[in-house]
């Protein structure tokens, strides 16, 4: 497999990410009933997403163990990579419409809708080019998913980061 360095530094990036959220979260010090609820679902947010490229990463790995065919490797892939981001993302979005319901406002306004589509738009375009619709472009399309899932991952983090400099600021 010729995309095996690209493919372990998305895997190598995705766990410092997990592992700089999970640093954040230990930082932070407060027990989880003091958490606001959008706290956890941006957490949800950042663990989901860098764990999703994260695996997501290393399936194409896992598989050439198995020789399988090329086309057959990036269709398994592919057609994994649209399922997960299409569930995950329309699972954080059912979540982030139920917080909302409760009174529990998106801190950051567009985010959680930009991170769903976006999401969404990268899970069906790596589903169309696992279902062979756009072949040659079907690698491509799992990558775009990969950047994807850090791309929300990271500013994940970084609403995370801003809203806890916010709250320890009003403290003082």
């Amino acid at each position: 497999m010729q995309n095996e360095g690209f493919l372990l530094g998305i895997a190598q990036i995705a766990v410092t990410l997990a592992g700089f959220s999970g640093l954040v979260v230990a930082i932070r010090g407060a027990p989880p009933t003091a958490w606001h609820p959008r706290d956890i679902w941006s957490l949800s947010w950042m663990f989901g997403t860098s764990l999703g490229a994260l695996f997501m990463a290393l399936l194409p790995l896992l598989l050439a163990f198995f020789h399988l065919e090329a086309g057959l490797l990036w269709t398994i892939a592919s057609l994994a990579m649209s399922a997960f981001m299409i569930v995950f993302s329309v699972a954080m979005a059912l979540a982030g419409r139920r917080l909302t319901r409760l009174g529990h406002r998106p801190r950051v306004r567009f985010f959680p809708m930009a991170a769903t589509f976006l999401l969404l738009i990268c899970g069906f375009l790596s589903g169309l080019g696992g279902a062979g619709l756009f072949p040659q472009a079907r690698i491509g399309f799992f990558i775009l998913g990969l950047i994807a899932c850090l791309f929300v991952s990271a500013l994940s983090l970084v609403v995370f980061l801003v809203v806890l400099a916010r709250a320890a600021g009003s403290r003082l």
